[in-house]
């Protein structure tokens, strides 16, 4: 005999499906009220259940505890009311508990299958909602809170294979609703206060901040949860540890963006103390994916599935088996970049045969025949071997639709062989048809009159793990879309097939064209990230606008193949100099565009100066100078394997931008070169600029480390907002204070409106500019930076903004004091800049611009 038991706060909206699966199943059905101001009540009568109400007490537990004293039948089935079985699982329960009455369990603990909006599954798990009803067996903590027989983990049978529970309450509204209200952020502070050296609580507890993105928060509790974790877990207490590596190896790698040496250090103690996981290596494994570092993306990704295979999910691995669909595609794209050709078939093939309509997979596996020598150089006859292996595992080609989805795939992947066999499989007729259908597709004579006199174009954007860039992209996509014209934003991260910015989503985007597609930092053109991109770009006649918010010379890999119509804008006009000398054959098209700002939202008022809350506020990440070399050592070890001498150059470099400050890059490795009594070949200034990345940031983060100090020096209060700046040798002052670690680049903004200076230190640009000057004159604060041969041109110090010289920065505490004083003179300067930032530095004028040059190339 079986009670139903759960406690409800408004759930009109899922009451009745909670109760409809015990009908017929349970002998009673037990709803306790917490305060419903809905219908939740009337439907639970209505449906035959005993309802109670208990008053809420900020106390999941209590309230629990008081729904199973109602029960008076033997086992206890306790399910959330956004939960239930499948019928067919329902009906298995009494059987099942008849069958373990006698034993020595107390509990069953059954699978737990997440639902996303759409009702698929997004990650499987474990759930003991199953149990015997004893005095003494009760629900223990506030929130999270778990079963004890006496204080004692309870006895359970695992029946994950047999039953599973389906949960629809983690969708994203209901999470972002929870999160908002911070309920459970206040009862895990109060258990923690009661129990301060509970790990799984400060485990809960850094998962709520990261969900808030409080991220130096989430940072700090996950650390003490790994403080206070013992070596070996009590039984049925491993979920919680997981969940807290889980969720704090995700958080480096995905949102914060740590070192890699920090995120194996945390993924090396998570495999110590829990040697059968799978997911770490999965989240390693998407780590290195994202990084472009394929080989090890293979080896985890590998690992996870094993672990996975070996040791089941009954509370391990939750979510690579969620997410198993996923795994193997991503583990095909690894094979595939690793020229692990093979492999990539075999486990395209496996998904294929689950779902042979997934164009992503169809195209990655077409690529790895296109690629293979032994298939290419057979031309025709390897490509028909390929379309008979297509149509005698997957497809049915006396199916139009089916020879269509194919022919798609080929011309996708630019596999002009078995384009051509499978174009063979139509008709005269058919073809007339299919040719009209991909028209936009296919557009072999590129676009005709009427297309070039249609002023609405379809563009392509792309987000990626840059989240700035993200924002950048939005900005845009709004501008494009001002002007009437059609946008898609493409996900590179490759969420699930249902997000709007998926790749399923984005190849329905590509069938009927794209006339421009718009990138940050070679994103859109990287192979390596989608195989092929390029050949599609070129055909489908599209212009690339490839906008470079740092070097180009960090990408150059990325430029050894590019689209026809390829333009490169660069926020150096030495960047562009530099491009223009060394890749004139590949890059044909590069050209100087300054960074844009934000315009405020609306008309809201300026602050008035004096009431501004922060006197200097800096933007930006610190990194000790010393810490990058220990990056250059790894990338050298690679680049240049036993070379010792080039890790001496580049310290020598170094010390040359130190000494002084108005070399670039490039030149400081040539007066290097010319010091040491080296001649750098031509070949070999690619491969040197490329490697030199780490001296960059050195190097900035070197005058950083000053400019901040000598401020602070001077008695200045300084805000910092950013991540590392714990690590500054004024850290700690009582006139430097640190805002937050990270947040969202465009609430930045709010920062700066509210800031009397926004202080700059300029990347190693010395000839160019960046988007914190022009988003704080356009914020209405004073710009404060050092300059740059192209900021002097065209703005004047103390006219429309503020400059000091890193040669001589004994006079930037004088210049920050001026400004902070004389709220006239910062006043006159602050309006003077933010006349001159609308006049041309906005992502309207950006926009513009790129308008402007895709229709310049279709007038060509």
């Amino acid at each position: 005999m079986i009670s139903q038991c759960m406690i409800v706060k408004n759930e009109e909206k899922n009451i009745e499906k909670a109760l409809s699966w015990g009908k017929g199943i349970v002998s009673e059905q037990i709803v306790v009220d917490t305060g419903s101001t809905d219908r939740t009540v009337e439907i639970a009568e209505k449906m035959g259940a005993k309802v109670c109400h208990f008053a809420w007490i900020d106390d999941f537990a209590a309230a629990k505890n008081y729904a199973i004293e109602q029960a008076q039948y033997e086992w206890i089935a306790f399910l959330d009311a956004d939960e239930y079985f499948l019928p067919e699982d329902a009906e298995k329960l009494p059987a099942l508990l008849q069958e373990i009455q006698d034993t020595v369990y107390n509990g069953v603990a059954t699978g737990w299958l997440h639902l996303d909006a759409k009702g698929n599954i997004t990650q499987a798990d474990t759930q003991i909602r199953i149990f015997r009803n004893l005095p003494g067996l009760r629900y223990e903590r506030r929130v999270h809170e778990y079963l004890t027989l006496d204080h004692v983990p309870i006895r359970v049978i695992e029946k994950v294979n047999e039953l599973g529970i389906y949960h629809t309450g983690y969708v994203e509204a209901v999470q972002q609703k929870k999160v908002a209200s911070k309920r459970n952020l206040n009862l895990l502070l109060a258990e923690l206060k009661d129990h301060p050296d509970d790990y799984e609580m400060w485990g809960y507890l850094g998962n709520e901040y990261d969900a808030m993105e409080l991220f130096g928060q989430a940072k700090e509790a996950y650390q003490k949860a790994i403080s206070f974790m013992p070596e070996v877990l009590a039984e049925g207490r491993h979920g919680a540890a997981a969940l807290t590596f889980l969720r704090y190896l995700n958080l480096l790698a995905f949102r914060d963006m740590a070192a890699e040496e920090e995120i194996l250090a945390l993924y090396g103690q998570a495999v110590r103390h829990m040697p059968k996981e799978g997911d770490y290596d999965y989240i390693i494994g998407e780590y290195y994916a994202a990084n472009g570092n394929y080989r090890k993306a293979e080896y985890h990704i590998r690992r996870s599935l094993e672990l996975l295979e070996t040791y089941g999910n009954m509370v391990l691995s939750a979510v690579v088996s969620g997410k198993i669909m996923k795994a193997y595609e991503l583990l095909a794209i690894c094979c595939y970049n690793n020229h692990n050709l093979a492999d990539c078939v075999k486990f395209t093939t496996a998904l294929l045969k689950e779902n042979p309509y997934l164009m992503s997979t169809l195209l990655l596996m077409v690529s790895a025949f296109g690629r293979d020598e032994s298939t290419s150089k057979a031309g025709i006859s390897g490509a028909a071997q390929v379309a008979a292996f297509l149509g005698s595992n997957f497809y049915n080609f006396q199916s139009l639709k089916d020879r269509l989805f194919v022919l798609r795939a080929s011309m996708a992947a630019g596999y002009e062989a078995l384009t051509s066999v499978m174009r063979g499989t139509f008709t005269e007729q058919e073809l007339v048809a299919v040719d009209r259908s991909l028209s936009h597709e296919n557009r072999e004579t590129g676009p005709s009159e009427a297309d070039k006199a249609n002023k609405s174009l379809r563009i392509v954007l792309f987000y990626s793990e840059v989240e700035s860039f993200n924002f950048f992209t939005d900005q845009l996509d709004g501008e494009f879309k001002k002007r009437g014209h059609k946008t898609y934003i493409f996900d590179l991260r490759m969420p699930a097939e249902e997000d709007v910015h998926s790749k399923a989503n984005f190849e329905r985007f590509l069938s009927e064209g794209v006339d421009m597609a718009v990138c940050f930092d070679a994103l859109g053109i990287r192979e390596d990230l989608y195989p092929g991109i390029n050949q599609i770009w070129d055909r489908l006649h599209t212009a690339v606008m490839d906008i470079f918010m740092d070097a180009p010379t960090r990408f150059f890999p990325a430029f050894a193949a590019l689209p026809g119509q390829y333009f490169m804008f660069c926020c150096d006009r030495d960047h562009v100099d530099y491009m223009k000398r060394h890749y004139a054959k590949t890059v044909k098209n590069v050209t100087f565009m300054p960074h844009a700002g934000v315009m405020p939202a609306g008309q809201v008022p300026p602050i008035p100066y004096n009431e501004r809350k922060y006197d200097i506020l800096f933007c930006g990440t610190y990194y000790r100078p010393e810490d990058k070399f220990v990056d250059l050592k790894q990338e050298l070890a690679q680049a240049f394997p036993g070379d010792t001498a080039m890790y001496q150059f580049y310290e020598y470099m170094y010390q040359n931008l130190k000494e002084d400050a108005g070399l670039s890059i490039e030149q400081a490795a040539l007066v290097t070169a010319d010091r040491i009594g080296w001649t750098i070949p031509e070949d070999f200034m690619e491969a040197l600029m490329y490697c030199a990345e780490s001296v960059d940031w050195a190097v900035r983060m070197y005058q950083r480390e000053r400019v901040i100090a000598v401020l602070a020096d001077a008695g200045l209060t300084v805000h910092l907002l950013g991540r590392g700046w714990e690590n500054h040798p004024c850290a700690g002052r009582a006139n430097v204070y640190r805002i937050d670690d990270r947040i969202p680049y465009g609430q930045t903004l709010s920062y700066m409106a509210d800031a009397k200076i926004t202080l700059n230190v300029m990347p190693w640009f010395k000839n160019g500019t960046h988007d914190r000057i022009f988003n704080a004159m356009l914020q209405r604060s004073v710009p404060l930076t050092d300059a740059s041969g192209w900021i002097r041109e065209h703005f004047t110090d103390g006219v429309d903004i503020a400059l000091y010289d890193l040669e001589h920065l004994d006079r930037l505490s004088g210049i920050a004091a001026r400004l902070l004083e004389d709220e006239s003179y910062a006043g006159s300067v602050i309006e003077a800049g933010y006349k001159r930032a609308t006049e041309g530095f906005t992502w309207s004028d950006c926009a513009d611009r790129l308008l402007e040059t895709v229709n310049q190339a279709d007038a060509g």
